[in-house]
């Protein structure tokens, strides 16, 4: 195993200034990609959530409106 790390070691030590640049580029966009990623399913489960919330609390809001008017029609005759 040390032999691998060593030949990689020898192989990044190989690459230009330009080339180690972008492969830090690279890693760290990586990385943010899954961090953003992982933060994403969090805003599409608390979405999801409050969707659902929303559309209880209009069905709650229909219903008692139409039974607000039935009242008033049973009321009127």
């Amino acid at each position: 195993m040390n032999i691998e790390k060593e030949s990689v070691e020898q192989k990044e030590n190989d690459l230009s200034a330009e080339q180690q640049y972008c492969k830090a580029q690279i890693e760290d966009l990586t990385q943010k990609q899954a961090n953003l990623n992982f933060q994403l399913d969090q805003v599409k489960a608390s979405l999801s959530v409050f969707h659902n919330l929303f559309t209880e609390e209009s069905k709650k809001v229909s219903e008692q409106k139409t039974e607000k008017e039935s009242k008033n029609t049973k009321g009127g005759k």
